[in-house]
């Protein structure tokens, strides 16, 4: 009896110590997939947070990035739409690593965190309890609400205290979210313009470091300098140790060099100049199939930016200024020019066009002019929204048509 009470002491005594072995080997890590141009939505890169216990032979990943979208053309669709929700998924951090490094072909950064014990096991359990399926899905916000930003909203609630993240600056000079996405998107031009059409002036304001931070890279950068402050106001390094798992050497190339946005619309520009004054020498008329199809593109446009504008659920798409030389208005156009009884309203819908674009010019040249003189003035009390440089062309080819229309027909009955 009494050697059966020593066992069962001694093998109480070891699942203990067991257990208390495991949790002080159980770490978890912030990891971070660097950028990649492979599809638009990993052009900023990835965040995920890794647990791990090798004498449980445990090592999993908790990655708030999964969709099930199927293909891209539906992802994008999603997008617009505004009905982007993402899901909170587990899976062997061996599978993630192999994705990123064999088939994305991208860098691997890991930080070990400076938990203590229990807040790797409240962690954990946060982890395993938001990953349930009546928790695991949430509305995705691209600058708010992304795989970087709930991995730290997790980490915040789960530690004895605050983190303080030392940032650097309360506004990052010359760094709006615009020009964020430029530099993200500058191996990808037309994933870049079309992205431009789609978001409006609210991207034109400028970041603080904190909300920089839905990038992951950036957001890695500033873990690996921030401190974990108790409630005693005691202070220890939120990162014990930051690494490369894998570096690759994949450099981004661009896409089209010769067949870029800036150019083709620049081109396209000065073959409408050589058409209108080729048929104005002439004394020919052209504007009616050569206006129906130009305003009828812009209106194709038009209807793209005002579902985003009035319809869509994003937060970073209204006001949007494009629709003022992408209106769903020109579509009307045809039947202004073919049907006679409307052909009076053309000359006030000239100058309506006219108008429109000179106030569109007149505000990416001033926006253009206060970006360049790194002037913070304009992001904070300002409501005008800079523009692609592609867009510059656009503009001025529609002031090229209605200004033509209006100094040939502009005062005669249509």
């Amino acid at each position: 009896m009494r050697g059966n009470t020593i066992k069962y002491l001694i093998a109480l005594l070891l699942t203990v110590l067991s257990f208390s072995v495991s949790a002080e080997k159980t770490k978890f890590s912030l990891v971070t997939h660097y950028q990649t141009e492979k599809d638009v939505y990993t052009a900023w890169g990835h965040s995920a947070l890794r647990i791990k216990n090798d004498s449980l032979e445990c090592d999993w990943i908790y990655n708030y990035g999964l969709f099930s979208f199927g293909d891209i053309t539906k992802f994008c669709y999603n997008f617009v739409l505004g009905r982007t929700d993402y899901m909170v998924g587990s899976q062997p951090f061996i599978r993630s690593f192999n994705e990123a490094s064999r088939y994305k072909k991208v860098s691997v950064r890991e930080a070990v965190l400076n938990l203590t014990d229990v807040e790797v096991n409240r962690l954990d359990m946060a982890l395993q309890e938001n990953e349930l399926p009546e928790n695991r899905v949430y509305r995705y916000s691209f600058f708010l609400d992304n795989c970087a930003t709930r991995p730290r909203q997790m980490l915040e609630r789960c530690i004895d205290g605050t983190i303080d993240y030392h940032f650097t600056d309360d506004t990052l000079a010359a760094q709006s979210y615009r020009q964020n996405i430029s530099a993200r998107q500058s191996h990808s031009p037309w994933y870049n313009f079309g992205i431009q059409i789609c978001l409006g002036e609210p991207i034109d304001r400028n970041m603080t470091d904190s909300l920089r931070m839905f990038e992951p890279v950036h957001m890695h950068e500033v873990f690996a300098r921030a401190e974990i402050v108790d409630t005693l106001g005691n202070r220890r390094p939120l990162v014990l140790e930051d690494h490369f798992l894998h570096e690759s050497d994949v450099k981004c190339q661009n896409e089209w060099s010769f067949f870029t946005p800036n150019i083709v619309f620049w081109v396209m520009f000065l073959l409408i100049v050589a058409h209108t004054a080729f048929y104005n020498y002439r004394k020919a008329n052209d504007y009616v199939w050569f206006d129906s199809l130009f305003y009828s593109l812009y209106g194709i446009m038009g209807i793209l930016v005002f579902f985003l504008s009035f319809i869509s659920e994003h937060a970073f798409v209204f006001p949007n200024y494009n629709i003022l030389f992408f209106s769903p208005l020109y579509l009307m156009w045809p039947l202004m020019c073919l049907i006679k009884k409307l052909k009076p309203a053309l000359k006030y819908a000239y100058l309506f066009s006219f108008v429109t674009a000179a106030i569109a010019l007149l505000m990416a040249i001033v926006s253009d002019i206060w970006i360049l003189a790194d002037n913070d003035y304009f992001t904070k009390h300002t409501c005008l929204q800079s523009f692609h440089p592609a867009f510059y062309p656009i503009i001025l080819s529609m002031m090229l048509r209605s200004g033509s229309w209006l100094w040939r027909y502009g005062n005669h009955n249509s």
